[in-house]
C-alpha cells in the first residue's frame, strides 16, 4: 500500500508539473521571426513574375554580395523564439508586407517579424533604410489578432561594427574588440524582454546641435526607444526620442558616450559652433589660387576639427566658459557663400560669448567653420581654419541710375544758379540772404556729390570721400534751414527788446552765432562718425562709410543698419520736427502781430511796421516752403529705411528727393521782384527798384499812432529817432504803462 500511495503521488507531482509548464507556455512571449537567427530579409521583384518574393540573407553575405552593412534584430534570452515563415502561406510568392504600428507585435500563426535590408527590382538595387517589416499571408484576414506587451524597440549606435567613438576628435576610429550592435544592447542593460533594432550612425535635422555627452558626467538611461539624460550640468531632465540620440563606446577610457541632437545646445551647457562639412568631413581647395572648396572624408586623421583658433580668446576672457561643444552642420546661403580672409581688414571677425560670429560690419548666426586642405600647394601653412558667411542678398533695386543721375544733376544746376544769384545781388545779402547763401552751397556739395556716385564706379579711396562730403552736406543743410526758422521765430516771437543798436551790426554780430552753431554742429556730428568708422567700438556705431556703397554700408531695413538711424535718420528727424515747432509758435507770433500792426494809423511809423511785417511774412513763408521741400526728404528717408514697399511708391518719392535743387530754385528764384533785380544787375532795366522788395503804402503823412503796438516788434523796426518821436507823441495813459 505504501508503494502504491507513492506511485499515485508521483503520478500527481508529474500531472502538475506538466501542467504548470503549458500554463507558463501559454503566458510566455513567442517572438515569430522570419529568418534564422543572424539573418535578415531581402526583397526580390521581377518584371516576369506577378508578385515579389522575400529571401533570408546572412549579414556576411550582403556585406560581401551587395556591399551592404546590416544588422539583425537583438532580442533577449527572455523572448522565446520562433524561426520561419508564416506555413499556412505556402508558395513565398504569396506573402505580403504587412504595416507595423509603433512596431507592436501581434500573435498570429500567420505573420512574421524580420528587418528588411535589402530591395532587388529585375537585378537593380534600389535605395531602402533598413527598416522591420511584417509577412503574412496574402489576402488574410487578421481581425483576431491580439497585441502583446512585447515591442520592438529602435535605437541607433554611433559608430559601424568594430569602430569606438573618439570623444576628442569626434570622429569613428577602428578597434580589435568586437564592438556590434548586440554589445551595445547588453553594455545599455536594459531589463528583459526586448527587441532592439540597431541602425548605425546619428541623424539630426538642420536645425540642431549634435552634442557629445559621456556617462562620467552624465547618467543616461535608455528606456524603450527613448535616452533619459539627467547631470549636474542639465538644468532639467531631458529625455529624448528615438532617433535623437545614439550611444558607443568611447575611446580612450572606456565607458559610454551618447551624442543627442538638440536645438538649443546651452541646455547641456554646451558652447554652439557651426562646421561646415559634416563630422569626420573637411574642406579640400580645389586650385590654390581660390578657396573654392569641396568637403571630402578625412582619411589621414589629421583633421580633428580644431577651432582653438577661434576658442582660446573666448576662455581667456569668460573663465566659466565650457569645454563641451554643440556643432551644428548646416549653412543655407541661398545668394551663395565666401570664405573670410584674414589678410583682408573687412573680413577679420571673431566668435561671441552667444556662439554668433562678430565682424566688423555685423553679427550673424549663419555662418560655419572648417579647416581647409591646402597640402598640394606650396604654402608654408597648407591647412587653415577659416569661417564661411553667407552672401547677403540685396534687396532688388528697379531704379535707373543714369535716369537719377540726369534728375540730380538738374539739381545740382538750379542751386548752382541760385547761389549764383543770391551771391551777385547785394540787395539780397542781408542776414537771410546769407543764411540762405550757405543753406543752398551746403545742399550744392551734397547733390554734386550725389550726382558723382550715380554716374558710375569709383575707386574706394575716392568714395569714402563722396560718402562723407555727401553726408556733411546734407547734415549742413538741416542745420542752416534750422538757422532760419530760429531767426524768423526770433524777428516775431522773442520776447526780449532789441537794444538801439545799428541794423548792419546786430545783423553781422547775430549771423557769427547762427555759423558757429551750423558749422559747429555739422563737423562735430561728421567727425564722431568719422572717428567711430575708423576705430569701431561697436558695430551699432560703426557707419563703414564707403564700403561697397559711398554712403552708409549696411542694408536698411535690417537689424545692422543702426549707424544709418543713430547718425543720419534721428539727428536729422529731430531737427525736421524742432524746425516745425519753431514755425508753428512762429504763425502765432505772426497773427498777434499782424493784428497789431494793422491797428497802426496811417504815418511814417505805420507805414515802416507795416512794410517791416510784410518782408518778415514774406521771410516766414519762405521758410516753410523750404520746410515742406527737406522735411519731406527727410520723412521718406525714414519711411524708406523702415520698408521698401511698394517699389512704384519709392520711385515716386526718390523722383521727388533727386528734384530737391529745382523746388529750392523754384521757390528762391523764381519770383517777379527777384527778376527785376537780375535785370537791373545785369543793366537791362532803367526802372528803379525798391532794394527793401515792398512797395511803401500810399499814406506817408502821419508820424505818431495812437494804438498800442508790440514793443518788441517795433523795437526791431524803427529807428532811434523815430523811437523818441513815438515816446512824445503817445498819450498819458500809454506812457503810464
Amino acid at each position: 500500500m505504501t508503494l502504491e500511495f507513492c506511485k499515485m503521488w508521483l503520478i500527481f507531482a508529474w500531472t502538475l508539473l506538466f501542467l504548470s509548464a503549458n500554463c507558463v507556455q501559454s503566458d510566455s512571449v513567442v517572438f515569430k521571426k522570419c529568418c534564422p537567427k543572424d539573418q535578415n530579409l531581402i526583397k526580390v521583384e521581377n518584371t516576369n513574375s506577378t508578385y515579389p518574393s522575400f529571401e533570408c540573407k546572412s549579414r556576411e553575405n550582403t556585406t560581401i554580395y551587395f556591399n551592404i552593412s546590416t544588422s539583425p534584430l537583438i532580442i533577449s534570452e527572455d523572448v522565446e523564439v520562433s524561426h520561419g515563415m508564416p506555413e499556412e502561406c505556402g508558395e513565398m510568392y504569396n506573402l505580403t508586407l504587412l504595416k507595423i504600428k509603433d512596431l507592436q507585435i501581434t500573435s498570429v500563426n500567420n505573420i512574421c517579424y524580420d528587418r528588411l535590408v535589402l530591395e532587388m527590382e529585375d537585378g537593380d538595387i534600389s535605395d531602402n533604410i533598413p527598416k522591420t517589416v511584417a509577412l503574412t499571408c496574402r489576402q488574410n484576414e487578421t481581425e483576431n489578432t491580439s497585441d502583446t506587451e512585447l515591442g520592438i524597440n529602435r535605437i541607433r549606435k554611433c559608430c559601424p561594427e568594430r569602430q569606438a567613438y573618439d570623444f576628442v576628435d569626434r570622429v569613428c576610429r577602428a578597434v580589435e574588440e568586437d564592438i556590434n550592435e548586440e554589445w551595445l544592447v547588453k553594455e545599455m542593460n536594459v531589463p528583459g524582454p526586448y527587441i532592439y533594432e540597431v541602425n548605425t550612425r546619428l541623424h539630426c535635422k538642420m536645425v540642431q546641435y549634435v552634442v557629445d555627452l559621456i556617462d562620467e558626467d552624465y547618467t543616461l538611461i535608455v528606456n524603450g526607444s527613448s535616452l533619459i539624460v539627467s547631470g549636474n550640468k542639465v538644468l532639467n531632465e531631458q529625455r529624448l526620442a528615438q532617433g535623437e540620440w545614439c550611444l558607443d563606446q568611447r575611446l580612450f577610457g572606456g565607458g559610454l558616450v551618447a551624442r543627442v541632437c538638440t536645438n538649443n545646445a546651452a541646455v547641456y551647457g554646451a558652447y554652439p559652433i557651426r562646421k561646415c562639412c559634416p563630422i569626420g568631413q573637411h574642406f579640400k581647395v580645389q586650385s590654390c589660387n581660390t578657396m573654392k572648396s569641396l568637403c571630402v572624408p578625412d582619411t589621414s586623421g589629421v583633421f580633428p576639427f580644431n577651432v582653438s583658433l577661434y576658442l582660446d580668446p573666448l576662455k581667456k576672457q569668460y573663465p566659466d566658459f565650457p569645454d563641451l561643444l554643440g556643432i551644428r552642420t548646416s549653412i543655407m546661403c541661398p545668394a551663395g557663400k565666401y570664405v573670410t580672409s584674414r589678410d583682408n581688414e573687412m573680413d577679420k571677425h571673431h566668435l561671441n560669448r552667444d556662439g554668433s560670429l562678430q565682424q566688423k560690419l555685423r553679427s550673424t548666426d549663419n555662418y560655419c567653420v572648417e579647416e581647409f586642405d591646402r597640402r598640394f600647394c606650396e604654402d608654408d601653412y597648407p591647412i587653415e581654419v577659416a569661417a564661411a558667411l553667407c552672401f547677403e542678398k540685396a534687396p532688388e533695386i528697379n531704379k535707373n541710375f543714369f535716369v537719377s543721375f540726369v534728375l540730380i544733376s538738374v539739381s545740382a544746376v538750379c542751386l548752382a544758379f541760385t547761389l549764383l544769384v543770391y551771391c551777385s545781388l547785394p540787395e539780397l545779402r542781408n542776414l537771410h540772404g546769407r543764411t540762405l547763401i550757405c543753406h543752398v552751397g551746403t545742399m550744392l556739395l551734397a547733390f554734386s556729390c550725389l550726382a558723382r556716385v550715380q554716374y558710375g564706379t569709383i575707386e574706394p579711396n575716392y568714395c569714402v570721400l563722396f560718402g562723407y562730403s555727401i553726408y556733411f552736406g546734407f547734415v549742413a543743410a538741416f542745420a542752416w534751414l534750422n538757422v532760419m526758422c530760429l531767426d524768423i521765430w526770433w524777428t516775431f516771437g522773442s520776447v526780449r527788446t532789441v537794444h538801439p543798436l545799428r541794423k548792419a551790426g546786430a545783423e553781422k554780430r547775430r549771423f557769427l552765432w547762427y555759423s558757429l552753431y551750423a558749422w559747429s554742429f555739422a563737423i562735430l556730428l561728421t567727425l564722431t562718425m568719422f572717428l567711430f568708422d575708423k576705430y569701431p567700438v561697436s558695430t551699432i556705431l560703426d557707419a563703414n562709410i564707403g564700403n561697397n556703397i559711398c554712403w552708409f554700408g549696411t542694408f536698411q531695413n535690417t537689424n545692422q543698419d543702426w549707424p544709418h538711424y543713430i547718425f543720419f535718420v534721428i539727428p536729422m528727424g529731430l531737427i525736421t520736427c524742432t524746425n516745425f515747432v519753431l514755425w508753428v509758435l512762429t504763425a502765432r507770433h505772426c497773427a498777434r502781430v499782424k493784428s497789431e500792426v494793422h491797428r497802426l494809423q496811417a504815418g511814417s511809423v505805420g507805414d515802416r511796421a507795416k512794410r517791416r511785417f510784410r518782408i518778415d511774412r514774406a521771410k516766414y513763408i519762405l521758410t516753410g516752403k523750404l520746410w515742406v521741400v527737406m522735411g519731406a526728404g527727410w520723412m521718406a528717408e525714414l519711411l524708406s529705411t523702415l520698408t521698401g514697399e511698394p517699389q512704384w511708391l519709392w520711385q515716386v518719392v526718390d523722383l521727388v528727393n533727386e528734384l530737391q535743387g529745382v523746388f529750392i530754385f523754384l521757390i528762391l528764384v523764381m519770383k517777379p521782384k527777384l527778376y527785376y533785380l537780375i535785370r537791373k544787375r545785369l543793366g537791362c532795366s532803367r526802372i528803379p527798384i525798391d532794394t527793401r522788395l515792398e512797395k511803401p503804402d500810399a499814406q506817408k503823412n502821419g508820424t505818431s499812432s495812437s494804438a498800442r503796438t508790440s514793443s518788441t516788434f517795433l523795437s526791431r523796426t524803427i529807428s532811434t529817432d523815430e523811437r523818441t518821436n513815438l515816446r512824445i507823441s503817445l498819450p498819458n495813459s500809454v506812457k503810464q504803462n
